[in-house]
């Protein structure tokens, strides 16, 4: 329970939307053949081939795409490290904790780790209606373990994991934080389309990929980012005061 006087909901709530958003998209997705639709705008039959799978940027974003985010849990962790000798940087430790845990929990244990070896849907190159030999699967009905790795999609997971570092600016900067939420959406969106075109993930698997990271990013919020009552800096526990120490130059 949020102690008396304490505020969970301000960190989380941007990340509750962006959550109930992908689920609202992977619902529909159930009822109408989005999958199939797109990701044929990418194949093409005569050749039997997805052109642009070695393509720029969608390449680049495949091989790359994912640094960002693990940079970003890099640093995280070493300022919780650094916190330990530096008293100034100690109010940011939960706000850091939320970027590391996102990081490994999202797509590393969720999606990687479970998700995608257990849930057992074909990709898309894989399916006859591209080529391939196995029959397309929609994501509401998992095959089990060696059906197959596509839902949920672990590059669009991590794209979209880089939204964790918002925590890490005061709320007060509200035009700030959703400016750089906004791009981090955008990022992993891009990250997810370069596996579309590449015939490695449905339109639905990147829906999914937004469903548990989102989630995943609200939780932790919830739990970790609980702030006094009209405070707005990121990671301070309740009572703590908003100026940092002060130290002599």
């Amino acid at each position: 329970m949020t102690p008396r006087g304490a505020e969970a909901g301000p960190q989380a709530r941007p990340f509750w939307l962006l959550g109930a958003g992908f689920a609202a998209l992977l619902l529909l997705s159930a009822a109408q053949p989005f999958d199939l639709w797109i990701s044929a705008w990418f194949y093409r039959p005569s050749l039997q081939a997805w052109p642009w799978r070695a393509a720029l940027p969608w390449r680049w974003l495949y091989r790359y795409g994912a640094y960002p985010a693990l940079l970003l849990a890099a640093a995280a962790l070493a300022g919780l490290l650094g916190s330990i000798w530096r008293p100034a940087w100690r109010r940011y430790r939960r706000a850091w904790l939320v970027v590391v845990l996102t990081v490994a929990l999202a797509p590393g244990l969720l999606v990687n780790g479970i998700l995608k070896p257990w849930w057992g849907r074909p990709r898309p190159r894989q399916v006859t209606d591209f080529g391939g030999t196995r029959a397309y699967r929609p994501w509401w009905r998992p095959g089990g373990p060696g059906a197959g790795k596509s839902f949920p999609s672990g590059h669009a997971a991590i794209g979209y994991a880089l939204a964790a570092g918002t925590c890490l600016i005061a709320c007060r900067r509200s035009r700030l934080r959703s400016i750089v939420l906004a791009g981090t959406v955008a990022y992993g969106t891009l990250v997810g389309c370069a596996r579309i075109v590449q015939g490695g993930h449905f339109a639905s698997d990147i829906f999914g990929a937004g469903v548990v990271t989102f989630g995943t990013i609200a939780l932790l919020a919830q739990g970790l980012l609980r702030v006094p009552a009209g405070a707005r800096e990121p990671g301070r526990a309740p009572g703590q005061s908003s100026a940092a120490p002060r130290h002599a130059q």
